[in-house]
């Protein structure tokens, strides 16, 4: 039987690695300085590469492993064998070529494998499509994928059946099923791929990745529960630090007993009312200013400019690595948690953000965007906190002189802004603008003849056509009637990338921030590094307005402001205050780091991870997350019958940790696709968890009631729920 089986399944095995190994030396070349070859992190890497490897060619091989257990003995070897076997083969040389070449593309935007991002991306396939066919010779890459299938497959015919060996029983191939899916099974507890965070070299962790493993594992495990997986502290200590961090010069909060962590922020002095433009940019790190270059390019000559004529803050840092975070940050000055960000969350209605503040005013709300805002939920958001929102669908064609897949070019999108500020100021009322941009991104591309950089040749083109398109822009308001009465604010929503042998690098994150108003503001810089929740309590600031929010940014002009801010990836979560960072990771774990190395902790270092741990615990405490369930799995009523066949069959004990794996991506994409739901809750010394309870107040706005109760499988209850 092992010579049968080795014979149809060895051209697999060998492509697939040989298709691994070329990836992998082609990473190596590219990136061999910043990786670590030292002999146990490369054991590491192989470890991690070798299980996730078998564990992905498990999955390949079942449905083959299938196919030969029904196939009648008699015509094993046989014609209609050898065309199916061959048409299996073309398939999967196709699909692992496609999915390496698209990985490759993945790195070269991330420099990562296959992670969170690529499922959130799968979301916007029209946009992600879009975007890979204009910035890449797609046609000739698909055509090339196809013939090295195609001679693949005629390489290996001779090969693709077994020469000698006998065709086992049926039994016998039913059992190497079984098998296979017991490995794929034991590899789902056994196989993690946090695995390769052991090894400490971030670019050796994620060339030991396999591809396709990692998307898997990334849409099973795309929610993490906080209080399960994260290090916290009770919650009336939190309150109570919390009472104490806000209390400062104009600010206050009410007790920590009252459950309220609204600040209170009443400022001597008269308020202004003026307009108020908030650009964000997309992509727009530090490190393309020109201050902050050190080979002299003249790059971002109008930026430069409105920084020396504005309030500058050339050390101004993103909270996250994507434009949602970004948007968070700025309109709710809120510290990243894990996860998806609020803009992409359940009851992300109504919440105190700018929008709420800027309303209560009277201002006239706006949302400003090129692409279209369906993406990652930005007009629902926005839409739905007080803004009135115009994305592309809101252009009619004769506004748009160039565009790509992600939106109208930054001067198309800026001339409305200007129209839309003619508008209001029209109407007799103060305006709030935030403005989206879209320019500086992949493909790269841009009207010709503005800038001397031509059009579709690389990054440092599209930032000097969206610094050209931002010098534009001021100039056309400066002759409007508005200009002198408004406040523009310019900030990046994110670095340019997230590369870095550490899993967060702070330098990554590094933005800017200009508050620009030439009639009402001195020119002044601050170097003082800041945060991205700092900008909205700033700009507050600057207009001297009293308010009351739940605001964790702080105002950076204020004399008793302490520098300290806050970086983050998908799962990771940075605190940093001078030359120390503190990183909390999943399963408790914690790290620390000074001047960017590995160092055990001191007792300032140990302070600053307790004053992390506060500020992120209390931002959960207040925002109750007790009322959602903590222990779910949510899938389709398909999935349910292995799934209690297993519990039934190997009778394991099913663990909190366990469950909480899974999150809402199941729920997401189910919920669009079937009427029925599964909820698997943990029992507790026989009595079901607040199943009810806990199921309405989770996801009640949506779903109805129980159909049926209770099926009791080793202190697992199954629940259904009906829409």
């Amino acid at each position: 039987m092992i010579r049968y089986y080795w014979g149809r399944f060895w051209p697999f095995l060998l492509f697939a690695f040989g298709i691994e190994a070329v990836e992998n030396l082609f990473t190596v070349f590219f990136e061999y300085r910043n990786m670590d070859f030292g002999l146990l992190p490369l054991l590491k890497t192989a470890y991690v590469f070798v299980t996730e490897f078998a564990v992905t060619m498990c999955y390949w091989l079942i449905p083959y492993a299938v196919y030969l257990w029904i196939l009648p003995r008699g015509k094993a070897g046989g014609k209609a064998d050898r065309w199916l076997t061959s048409a299996w083969f073309f398939l999967f040389v196709l699909a692992n070529l496609f999915e390496d070449v698209a990985e490759a593309f993945f790195w070269n935007e991330f420099e990562a494998s296959f992670n969170f991002i690529a499922v959130d991306y799968l979301v916007y396939t029209k946009e992600v499509i879009g975007n890979i066919y204009e910035s890449y010779p797609i046609i000739p890459i698909l055509g090339g994928i196809l013939a090295v299938s195609v001679l693949a497959v005629w390489g290996m015919k001779k090969f693709l059946l077994p020469r000698n060996g006998a065709v086992p029983a049926g039994w016998k191939r039913g059992c190497v099923v079984l098998f296979l899916l017991a490995c794929v099974t034991g590899g789902y507890w056994l196989v993690d791929i946090k695995d390769a965070d052991a090894v400490n070299n971030r670019y050796n962790s994620e060339m030991a990745k396999d591809g396709l493993y990692s998307l898997f594992s990334a849409f099973l495990k795309n929610e993490l529960d906080y209080r399960a997986y994260y290090r916290t502290l009770p919650d009336a200590e939190a309150a109570a630090f919390l009472a104490r961090e806000f209390t400062a010069d104009d600010t206050s909060v009410p007790e920590a007993s009252s459950g309220s962590v609204k600040r209170q922020v009443r400022p001597s002095g008269g308020a202004i009312r003026p307009n108020v433009v908030v650009v964000v940019m997309e992509s727009m790190g530090a490190e393309f200013l020109n201050e902050c270059r050190e080979d002299g390019a003249d790059v971002t000559p109008c930026l430069s400019r409105l920084g020396k004529e504005g309030i500058f803050f050339p050390n101004t840092y993103a909270t996250g690595t994507r434009s949602v975070r970004g948007l968070e940050a700025i309109s709710t000055s809120l510290p990243p948690l894990p996860g998806m960000s609020i803009l992409r969350q359940e009851g992300n209605e109504h919440l105190q953000t700018i929008g709420s503040i800027f309303r209560d005013k009277g201002y006239d709300l706006k949302w400003i965007y090129g692409g279209y805002g369906y993406f990652d939920n930005m007009n629902y958001f926005f839409g739905n906190n007080g803004f009135q929102v115009l994305d592309r669908n809101s252009m009619a064609d004769s506004e748009v002189t160039h565009s790509t897949i992600w939106g109208v070019c930054d001067e198309d999108l800026f001339r409305r802004a200007v129209r839309e500020a003619d508008e209001s100021c029209g109407r007799g009322k103060p305006f709030l603008q935030v403005v989206f941009t879209t320019s500086n991104h992949r493909p790269y591309t841009y009207p010709e003849g503005r800038i001397d950089i031509p059009s579709h040749t690389g990054r440092m083109g599209a930032v000097k056509y969206a610094d050209y398109a931002v010098g534009a822009f001021v100039e056309e308001a400066r002759t409007k009637p508005w200009f002198d009465n408004t406040l523009f604010v310019f900030v990046g929503d994110h670095g340019a990338g997230s590369a870095g042998k550490q899993a967060l690098n702070p330098e990554t994150h590094r933005i800017f921030s200009i508050f620009y108003a030439p009639a009402l503001l001195k020119p002044e810089r601050r170097d003082t590094p800041v945060s991205q929740i700092d900008v909205l309590p700033t700009l507050l600031g600057l207009l001297n307005w009293p308010y009351d929010a739940a605001f964790y940014g702080k105002d950076a002009l204020k004399p008793s402001y302490q520098s300290r801010y806050f970086v983050s990836n998908y799962q990771y979560i940075g605190y940093l205050k001078g030359k120390d960072m503190v990183v909390l990771k999943p399963q408790r774990g914690v790290e620390f780091f000074r001047d960017g190395e590995a160092v055990e902790p001191d007792g300032r270092m140990k302070d600053a991870f307790v004053c992390i741990l506060r500020i992120i615990y209390s931002l959960l405490f207040f925002r109750n997350v007790d009322d959602f369930p903590i222990i779910e799995f949510i899938g389709d009523t398909y999935f349910l019958s292995f799934f209690t066949a297993f519990l039934l069959v190997f009778r394991r004990s099913i663990t909190v940790d366990f469950l909480s794996l899974f999150g809402n991506n199941f729920h997401v994409l189910f919920s669009r696709i079937f009427h029925h739901r599964v909820v698997f809750l943990r029992e507790n010394f026989g009595h079901v968890v607040a199943a009810d309870k806990s199921y309405h107040q989770g996801y009640g706005k949506n779903h109805g009631y129980i159909e049926q109760v209770r099926y009791n499988a080793d202190r697992v209850s199954i629940f259904f729920f009906s829409e």
